[in-house]
Formats: C-alpha cells, sequence, structure tokens
C-alpha cells in the first residue's frame, strides 16, 4: 500500500474516532423531547453531500481517489427514533491511476461511478451522553452504475466499460447543529472504496 493511501486512512480513522472523542457528561438524549412533544414531529430533510472517495481493494490498482458529489432525502420521526430512513445519490469520476496508465499505454482513463440507494441511521445519543453533538452510525444499500472511457480505445485494457453491481457498507459520523461530518466504507466487488464526507442538512417538509 502506497504511504499516500495509508495516510488517507489514518485521516478518515482520526475524524473517524473524533465523533466519540467529543462524549461527556451533558445529557442531550431526545428522549426527554418525547416527553415533551407527546405528539411526536418529524421531518423530511434534504441534504447536499460533498466528499472524497478512495479506492480499495482491486479499484486501487487502476484508478485514483475521486471528489463526491450527491444528496441525501431523510425521514425522521420521534416514533422512529433513534432510526433515521434515508434514500442517497452521488457521482464521483475516477481518473486511471498513473502505473496503470503506463502499463497499457493509456493516454486517459476515467471511471464514472454513479449510485443510488437507501440507509439507516441510528442516533447515538440515544444511548450516549454529548453536548454539541450528535454521534450516529449506519448501514446503506447501493445500486452501483459504472461507465469507463478510455483514450486510445484501442488500448481498452481488461475492464469492463460498463458495469451494474450492488454495494453494501456502513459507517460512522457526527452531527454539528446542521452538518455532518462522517466515513464510509462501501463493499461493491471492484468498485469498493472508503470515503470522507460532510453535508448539510435542511429541513424540506415538517409535520
Amino acid at each position: 500500500m502506497k504511504i499516500s493511501e495509508i495516510s488517507a486512512i489514518i485521516i478518515l480513522l482520526l475524524y473517524s474516532f473524533s465523533a466519540f472523542a467529543q462524549v461527556n457528561q451533558t445529557d442531550t438524549s431526545k428522549s426527554s423531547l418525547i416527553e415533551r412533544n407527546p405528539k411526536k414531529p418529524g421531518g423530511i430533510f434534504i441534504s447536499p453531500v460533498l466528499g472524497a472517495e478512495f479506492p480499495t481493494r482491486d479499484f486501487v490498482t487502476n484508478s485514483k481517489y475521486a471528489f463526491c458529489i450527491g444528496g441525501k432525502l431523510e425521514y425522521a420521526s420521534m416514533s422512529l427514533y433513534p432510526f433515521v430512513i434515508g434514500a442517497t445519490i452521488q457521482y464521483q469520476n475516477h481518473d486511471g491511476a498513473d502505473d496503470f496508465k503506463t502499463l497499457n499505454l493509456i493516454n486517459s482513463m476515467s471511471t464514472k461511478i454513479t449510485s443510488f440507494g437507501v440507509s439507516v441511521d441510528v442516533l447515538l445519543n440515544k444511548y450516549l451522553k454529548s453536548s454539541f453533538t450528535i454521534p450516529f452510525i449506519f448501514l446503506e444499500a447501493r445500486s452501483v452504475n459504472v461507465k469507463r472511457d478510455v483514450l486510445p480505445p484501442e488500448n481498452f485494457p481488461n475492464l469492463k466499460a460498463t458495469d451494474n453491481t450492488i454495494g453494501f457498507g456502513g459507517g460512522a459520523g457526527f452531527t454539528l447543529y446542521i452538518f455532518d461530518i462522517y466515513v464510509t466504507y462501501l463493499s461493491a466487488k471492484e468498485y469498493s472504496t472508503i470515503s470522507l464526507k460532510t453535508r448539510f442538512k435542511f429541513p424540506l417538509i415538517k409535520f
């Protein structure tokens, strides 16, 4: 594994651990809110997503990291607490790894990935006492759609030009007001990645 890849993973782990380092004795559990809100309020939230995706496993042999953009639609309710249900969309474009392009006499290669998925977050402040932040973990499943472009096309390597697969993953992070920072791992065969992302929550519908 290259030094840059090790550094990236260390940074991701540090961000993950920082979510739990802020746990202290101040009780911000939402159980008290349930008592004060017998109507069990909830809402639908939309969250723009920005981040960086780092290839792992077979994917790292032919592609570099990529920035990702996307969005998430979430449904939250006191009746479901501590669970939050979400639907996501994401796009990323990975350039080909330099060594891989040299080996295959390729001038340029891009792997464009569009994914759609569903997720379930678990808000850990029901079980942990924390102030200012809400730590969470989550599980997700995604449909991963892949398209590769190679120049010159006659030197297309032994890879699939287009592909579709299902990926499963999870992660952890923390919420600060409307701002989330979290790390994820997605196992999607030869397109597996580890990532660092941020998102901003905006209420779409309240009820």
